[in-house]
This record gives structure tokens, sequence and C-alpha cells, in this order.
């Protein structure tokens, strides 16, 4: 049985390892990134630091733009932004995306460096990293405890001039802390966090002078957050805001946010053909207090298809292939499910584009404004952000998820219509690669899960 660890890295993205029994689980993400940091000099002040935080379904995009003043005499200031994340059967991975650094304006380089990952040790959650591979022979042996963390520094090199200041700029993408296990078919999924370390930017001389973080929930329910530190953040129209002067940053400084989005599922082993392989794959999802059954018992076929690009593809589990409409860059080209069985479906998963890569998303149409109908009679308008979702779509967290409303009787077929689209940076094909189909349940069902 195997332990898949997905992987958005510089590096290979994907990895697989023996972790736990049974099936194990998945794990990918960032544990945590943070404040530049000094790195062998402590001449120059840090006058304000300034950081959004953007948080979407699987990623936070994170600026981060500060004010820096050379006390002293010319200097090359050599600093580093942290990054903590895993060395797994050998190899690094350092699970931060599109990170950019520029110096009034003017890019800078980088290079990874290593780091001691000591102190930092505590914020690896035990669901994340369970043991590591690297450090033990065969399965008797347990793993040395944080065998495989890792800090890494995305290190640089800027010129001060006497009593220069320079405004530095840090933009990049960080896939949240993420893990799943389970026995069998069955799932149990782990809450997602963001880290943030400001603490690391106690090594400038002095204090932070001045500074903001903004927090706004972009396609994640901001209601469901946790964040830390506790009661330092503000409700604003702009999102949720800390305010400080003059901070010297410790380790209670360091920001947590948690999505608390766990759930679990369990695999619909009574379905009709499960054990010839010819059936649809279904199970149920437990949501808190909401109970789902979800299913893909349909066919589905299209208005138009390109050659390759079947409207199959969207009910078979592999966001690598998709429907593409076949003409009118997409507008107003439909695809149809109908069902094998009449029954209420509620809530519908779309991921809305190719999915097979986040470079090939972007490059192609991804679907902004989409009608939906049941039996033929239009029920709902939904517009869709554009955000590429990077998990494996065996569970909801995979989809863009849209509710179908009040409608009467069962549904025997559902239709897609695309009205808008984000257009491709390179092709003029619209995409979907999987459409999941949801019946929400009025009582918890009583499912024993797989042993």
């Amino acid at each position: 049985m195997m332990w898949r660890a997905s992987c958005l890295v510089f590096g290979p993205p994907m990895l697989s390892l023996t972790l736990w029994c049974n099936w194990g689980g998945q794990a990918g993400g960032s544990v945590a990134t943070g404040s530049f940091r000094a790195l062998g000099t402590s001449q120059v002040e840090l006058q304000e630091e300034s950081l959004a935080i953007e948080l979407y379904r699987d990623r936070a995009k994170v600026r981060v733009d500060y004010t820096f003043r050379n006390t002293a005499d010319a200097v090359d200031v050599k600093a580093g932004f942290p990054c903590l994340g895993l060395r797994l059967e050998g190899k690094d991975y350092i699970e931060v995306e599109d990170y950019q650094m520029t110096a009034d304006g003017a890019p800078v380089p980088y290079r990874i460096e290593t780091g001691d990952v000591t102190k930092w040790k505590r914020l690896f959650d035990p669901d994340f990293l369970s043991m590591d591979p690297d450090s033990y022979v065969g399965e008797s042996k347990e793993a040395e405890p944080c065998g495989a963390c890792r800090l890494w520094w995305l290190a640089s090199t800027v010129h001060f001039e006497k009593g220069e200041t320079k405004h530095i700029a840090i933009r990049y993408e960080s896939l949240y802390e993420n893990s799943s296990g389970g026995a069998s078919d069955d799932a149990d999924y782990n809450d997602d966090h963001f880290r943030y370390l400001l603490s690391t930017a106690g090594s400038w001389k002095g204090p932070i002078q001045k500074g903001k973080v903004v927090l706004k929930a972009v396609t994640v329910d901001p209601g469901s957050l946790t964040i830390r530190p506790a009661q330092r953040f503000r409700a604003t129209p702009d999102g949720l805001v800390w305010e400080f002067t003059n901070l010297r940053p410790t380790l209670a400084d360091d920001i947590v946010v948690g999505m608390n989005d766990k759930f679990y599922t369990r695999f619909n082993y009574a379905q009709p053909g499960y054990f010839d392989n010819q059936g649809d794959s279904s199970w149920y999802s437990f949501e808190g207090s909401k109970y789902y059954f979800d299913f893909h018992d349909y066919t589905a076929t299209a208005s138009s298809e390109k050659a390759g690009y079947p409207a199959g593809a969207v009910g078979d589990f592999d966001h690598g292939t998709a429907w593409v409409a076949g003409k009118n860059g997409g507008i107003d080209e439909s695809l149809t499910l109908t069902l094998k069985e009449p029954q209420r479906v509620d809530q519908i998963g779309i991921i809305p584009g190719y999915a097979k890569s986040k470079e090939l998303y972007f490059a192609n149409n991804r679907i902004r404004e989409l009608e939906v109908m049941v039996n033929g009679r239009h029920i709902t308008t939904a517009t869709l952000p554009d955000e590429y979702i990077s998990f494996e779509p065996l569970s909801k967290k995979a989809y863009q998820l849209i509710d179908l409303g009040q409608y009467v009787g069962q549904a025997r077929t559902i239709t897609l219509i695309v009205r808008k689209v984000y257009p491709g940076s390179k092709y003029d094909d619209t995409c979907i690669s999987e459409v999941l189909l949801r019946k929400r349940l009025k009582t918890k069902p009583d499912i024993r899960g797989a042993r």
C-alpha cells in the first residue's frame, strides 16, 4: 500500500513514498514561509513591512512590501526568505511557487540555501508528517521525529549605499499545508493551514517600525477561518487587518491561519458493478453537520467536441483529461449529463478548465459564467472565480461548487452552457476537466468505514 505525497515544487511535480499502513494518505503544500531575514548584518533597519495575504482554495497569494534604511557605510546585504518544507527519498521539496523579488522595481536573483530547522520543528503538524522514509530500515523501526523537516532560505544580495533607503517587494504563492489518510478507498481530510513567520524579521536592526497585515478571504469561507495571534486582527471592508508599530517580533507573533475544512469520505461499496470495475465510483461526504452523496453516474454528450477531447472525459476522475468545445471558443457551447437513473441533485462540482497543469490551465480558456439547466429548464447562473486548484478530483476539494437551487421532481438531465470565459494566454479552447454530482442528505448516513 502507498502513501502518495502530491507536491507542487521547483523540482519534480509528484513523489510517491511508503509511509502508513493500508493506503495511508496524501500530503503537500508549504509548512510555512516568512519575513525577509538579514543574514550577517545588523546595520540595516526595517522601517516598514506591509503584508497582503489573499486566501484561495488551495493556496495563499502573498505580497510583502518592505522599506529598509542603511544606517552606516555602504554594504552588500545578504538576506533570505524562509521556506519550511521536506526532504523525502533523498530529494528536497521547496513548495513555494512563482517567487519573485524586486529592489526599487528591479528584479533580484536568488539562490536556495539550507538553514537550521531546529526551532521550527514544532510547526510540522503530525497529521502532515507521520514518518520519514530516509530515517528507518524496514517497517519495524520507528522514524526519527521530524527527520524529513527542512528549512531553506531563498537568499539574495542587495547593495546599500551609505544612508540609502530601498523598497523591496516579494511576491509568491504558498500552497497550504494539507494532508489526508485512510483505509482502502475511504479518506479523512485534515484542516489546511497557512503560516507566515513574522519572527524572522527580528534579525534587522531595531524593531519593525511600522507594520500592516491584511488577510483577505477570496474564495474560502471567511467564517471558517481561525487566526493566530488571536484578537489582533480587526474586520474592515478590505479584509482582516492587524497594524502595529515598533514591534520586535518573536515566535508569538507568527501568523497561523486554519481553514477549518476538515471532512471525511466513505466509499460506496454497494454501487452496482463495483467488484467488476464496471460501476460508477461514488462516496458519502461528511462535512461537519452537512452530508452529501457524491457520484458520477451519468453519460456526457456535448454540442461540439475538439478531436481527442470528448465529453466523456469529465467523468473519468482524471484532471489530466478534459472536454474541449469544438467551436466558437466555447461560447454558447454546452455539455449535457444524462443520469443513468433519475434522482435528486442539489449541487455540482466542476473543474472549469484544463487542469492537467497550472501552465495549461491558464494557457486555455477557463469558464467565467455558466448557465445550468435541469431537465431542460433554466435553474441558475454561476460566476466562477479564475483560480487553479491543485487537489486531485477524488473529493469535493478539487471542485468549484454550484448549488442548483429549487426545481420540481428528480433530475434526469443537467446541461451546462458556457456564457463567458476567461481568455487563455495561448489557446482559444474552452475546457472542463471534471464534473461531480452531489445529493444533499437530510440525515447522517449510517455507513461503516473500510478496515
